[in-house]
């Protein structure tokens, strides 16, 4: 695949080079919807498909040729063929797409910006409707999505019996109507921000001057051996963030009373163990983002996710008061007698640790979304090695703990005193559950809302449709008022939010630093899932929270 990256989408719509398409979509798509809703007539597309067919062996070569004039793009992931059972089919032969960025949410698109061909291969029985499904842009208009149909008749004569638009998904307005022509990011930042860092952040976004958030360019000047250690010591930092560090008690009591009545190196044992299920999971989590482009931080999204911790939490809870009889001396390290062997309290240490690393991936920090960046870029360059940088991240946050065991294994031997102990560590697991629990109620709340609203006319989520229209009346206050807008894509489970909502927002110095600016939260319940996905694509967001500033120009 050849790739381009000088080309980039402008969000001020000039020096374009053959893709403003992709920003345009937004002024173009609504007002093709108004248009249409009143009665008058979309703009005619400019693409044109014109099918080809030799006949050899009994089989049907099928050659569609696309034109595409100068200075319009084809989407290549909107480009799709079917057969009349409506299964997709593979191309034969294809011409390549070029590789463009956008400059806005910093991804790269793949698409086709001149005449090219793409060839079908025909075994079945003639006569054969064919289908074929694409999109386009210009620098100034994107089009509806088109739809065209042939026939294949087996005196070689390919015959488009039918071409139309295809329909647009409810939820396509909205979020095409998001126009940032006339914009430029001047900062990014995701995760929690202490304040004094935050206010910094909003100073040099303000000013047009904030720092450059490459991470493919740090890492060039960093250097490969440098980058690495600062990866594992920023794992490391993941474990004060506020996912994880209200769990050290409950993850210490693990680890530690198992250590407790045996030696250094069993302590040391256990916690790595435990660090191991950490680095695992919470590495896994990282590679199914980049793999697959979904947002990171999005467990806690997940209703029955929170209701089975919730469950766990509770279980534990009961447990340390004596109201159910489960056999917690594998948390509580008993060495010999009835005690359990000690394989099954590595089981469950790394268990715990695997669960910890969930919970943990509810947070997005900085680090995670450089690192996924970074993993992201080298794996497109052909680098395989760029998918270990997730697990590197898990091992750095689980490092503290191995040696986090040992020296729990000196701590005194239980006594009565522990029963207090005990009751203490079952009121803060029981608080933890009423946390999970609480969310497990709100986002069940949340999907009955989303379900309704997909029920009613209209079939899209009113609040995705309240927050694409904040964020749309934002944009044009911003620029009305010549003031930076500060985008905060956040939503209710996010723990980070929540964090930032109750010690940094509430600040008086960062109330009056953001008295300079447009501000407008972006309510993300469900990141994975259309349409708030494509909402957070066309900004580049890749966990909760993120804080972008757009300034006029």
């Amino acid at each position: 695949m050849k790739t381009r990256s000088n080309k980039a989408y402008r969000p001020d719509g000039t020096d374009c080079s053959k893709g403003c398409g992709l920003l345009a979509r937004g002024r173009s798509i609504g007002v093709m919807l108004l248009l249409a809703g009143s009665g008058w007539a979309a703009p005619p597309s400019p693409f044109a498909l014109n099918a080809t067919m030799t006949l050899s062996n009994q089989i049907a070569w099928v050659t569609f040729d696309f034109r595409v004039p100068p200075e319009h793009v084809l989407y290549a992931d909107r480009l799709s063929f079917f057969d009349g059972n409506d299964q997709a089919l593979k191309p034969a032969t294809i011409a390549a797409p070029e590789m463009h960025l956008d400059a806005v949410s910093g991804q790269k698109k793949l698409v086709y910006d001149k005449p090219f061909s793409a060839t079908l291969k025909i075994d079945s029985p003639l006569p054969q409707p064919l289908m074929v499904k694409f999109q386009g842009c210009s620098n100034s208009a994107c089009y509806f999505p088109e739809k065209h149909l042939f026939t294949v008749t087996s005196t070689g004569v390919v015959a488009q019996v039918e071409k139309e638009s295809e329909s647009v998904d409810a939820a396509a307005p909205l979020v095409s109507e998001i126009n940032t022509n006339g914009f430029r990011v001047t900062g990014r930042q995701t995760g929690y921000v202490p304040k004094k860092a935050f206010l910094a952040f909003l100073e040099e976004a303000k000013s047009g001057q904030a720092k450059s958030t490459d991470v493919l360019d740090k890492f060039n000047r960093t250097g490969p051996l440098l980058s690495l250690l600062l990866i594992v010591l920023g794992g490391a930092g993941l474990n004060l963030t506020p996912c994880v560090l209200p769990l050290i008690p409950i993850n210490l009591a693990i680890i530690g009373a198992g250590a407790r009545a045996s030696s250094r190196r069993r302590g040391f044992v256990l916690g790595g163990t435990y660090g191991l299920g950490m680095a695992l999971v919470y590495g896994g989590l990282g590679l199914i983002v980049v793999l697959t482009g979904a947002k990171f931080g999005t467990l806690n999204s997940s209703a029955w996710f929170n209701v089975g911790i919730a469950a766990v939490f509770l279980v534990m809870s009961l447990a340390m008061f004596d109201l159910v009889n489960v056999d917690f001396s594998r948390f509580q390290g008993r060495m010999g007698g009835a005690g359990p062997s000690q394989g099954s309290k590595y089981v469950v240490a790394l268990s715990m640790g695997a669960m910890a690393a969930l919970l943990a991936g509810a947070c997005v920090a900085p680090v995670v979304i450089s690192v996924l960046l970074l993993a992201a870029h080298l794996y497109a360059k052909g680098s395989i090695a760029g998918l270990m940088l997730p697990f590197l991240l898990g091992l750095g946050m689980a490092l503290p703990w191995p040696f986090a065991g040992a020296g729990l294994s000196f701590l005194p031997k239980p006594g009565v005193w522990m029963k207090w102990v005990k009751y203490s560590f079952g009121i803060l697991i029981l608080l933890f559950a009423g946390f999970y629990g609480h969310t497990a109620y709100k986002v069940f709340q949340s999907d009955a809302e989303v379900r309704a609203a997909k029920n009613a006319p209209g079939g899209q989520s009113s609040e995705v449709a309240a927050a694409n229209t904040a964020l749309i009346a934002a944009l044009q206050q911003a620029k009305a008022q010549n003031k930076p807008l500060l985008i905060d894509f956040a939503a209710s489970w996010c723990k980070n939010c929540l964090a930032m909502d109750s010690t940094v927002f509430p600040a008086p110095e960062v109330k009056q630093q953001l008295s300079q600016f447009v501000v407008v939260r972006y309510s993300a319940e469900k990141p994975n899932e259309s349409p708030a996905k494509e909402a957070l694509d066309r900004f580049g967001v890749m966990g909760l929270p993120t804080y972008v500033v757009l300034k006029p120009e």
